[in-house]
């Protein structure tokens, strides 16, 4: 992760709905965002300590891994959460409706949702200044994935080509979760 540059995000196309409520209105060009990797604790750890941090690696591990678990217990405990410089966590509820409020109960209550807002200074970072690269849908970046699997097996003499995969099978963007997002 060291090695790659911050600051440009990487950008596909796809189809969305003009009005996602109605499935048949028009389609619409949109950038969908393409994720390079997910983070995970050890190396956003790692990539803290790259930054000149005196505690170890370990130790960063340590206090990140402890934070989420805290975040969760406060979450549960019915307490928003806000991580200065980066947002504010808090839940919301699911719940199958009553047409009585006599007759609502806990019993209702379908499910829990993560909600999160992000703090001014995290959008301001994310809308000023940035860069965004073109990689082709994720459709596009398999084919091209295979291709050059292929080209590389045919200069090395080999044609066994039941060992590569071209991915995962997933062709859809990455999106923002819209219901609207209909990548081709």
């Amino acid at each position: 992760m060291a090695n790659k540059v911050i600051g440009h995000i990487p950008y596909g196309l796809g189809l969305r709905l003009v009005n996602p409520s109605e499935k048949e209105s028009a389609k619409v060009v949109v950038a969908t965002a393409q994720q390079i990797e997910v983070i995970d604790l050890p190396l956003l750890a790692k990539h803290v300590k790259e930054h000149g941090t005196p505690f170890s690696e370990g130790t960063i591990y340590g206090v990140l891994t402890d934070a989420v678990a805290c975040v969760i217990e406060m979450l549960r405990a019915g307490y928003g959460v806000k991580l200065d410089g980066l947002g504010k966590f808090g839940v919301s509820l699911q719940s199958t409706g009553t047409g009585d409020a006599n007759d609502f109960t806990a019993a209702n209550i379908t499910g829990v949702n993560l909600t999160f807002q992000a703090a001014e200074n995290v959008k301001t970072a994310l809308n000023t200044n940035m860069e965004f690269d073109y990689v082709g849908t994720r459709r596009q970046q398999a084919a091209a994935k295979q291709t050059e699997k292929t080209d590389l097996n045919e200069a090395l003499g080999t044609t066994d080509s039941g060992s590569g995969s071209s991915g995962s099978g997933d062709t859809g963007g990455s999106g923002s979760g819209d219901p609207g997002d209909v990548t081709p």
